[in-house]
């Protein structure tokens, strides 16, 4: 039977004083102990509930770069398909016994900052220049000089988004990125 991973994501703040693997180690306790394991895989204790970590030279280059911004991680799950029947028990923050939701409270708990919507990564926009329509690619660069400015930024997004899901909070949150963003994209594509 096949199936998939799900994952939360996680940024370290100064006031975090346990080590990723004390934090996986709780998070573990925490998911096995939940309804959360219905769809799970299991893969023995130590790795049902996994870590990647910013780092991880061990995983595949595109999983890297899933962590790519200094002092990140994500817990991971493989689940079943069956996952689908009970989608919110993963995906809803309205439910307090789910994936998501033992993840966010791990979060406060642990003085985390933690990100619904993943990292900040990249987005496309349209704009008209001299009559021509372009196309601009913003791509967070984790090595940019403001990152810990700009996950501050998504990290707000993120947690407002859980309450409020209007478009004017990613169009705030996407014109405050681009003023902290070293390298500012150009119109790629014309047309």
């Amino acid at each position: 039977m096949s199936g998939e991973g799900l994952s939360v994501s996680f940024k370290r703040t100064q006031k975090t004083s346990k080590s990723n693997q004390q934090l996986l180690r709780e998070f573990q306790r925490i998911i096995y102990a939940s309804r959360v394991t219905t769809h799970m895989k299991w893969y023995g204790e130590a790795h049902s509930v996994d870590i990647l970590e910013h780092g991880d030279d061990n995983r595949p280059k595109f999983q890297q770069e899933y962590v790519a911004i200094k002092d990140t991680f994500q817990f991971e799950i493989s689940v079943y398909e069956s996952w689908y029947q009970d989608a919110d028990l993963y995906e809803s923050h309205k439910r307090e016994d789910s994936f998501v939701s033992f993840a966010r409270k791990f979060a406060e708990d642990n003085n985390l900052m933690y990100f619904p919507e993943g990292y900040p990564a990249e987005w496309i926009e349209t704009e008209t220049i001299d009559g021509k329509r372009c196309w601009n690619h913003y791509n967070v660069k984790p090595d940019d000089k403001n990152i810990d400015k700009i996950c501050e930024v998504w990290y707000k997004y993120g947690m407002k988004k859980l309450q409020n899901d209007s478009d004017s909070l990613w169009y705030n949150a996407r014109d405050e990125i681009k003023q902290l963003m070293e390298n500012k994209n150009e119109c790629e594509y014309a047309r």
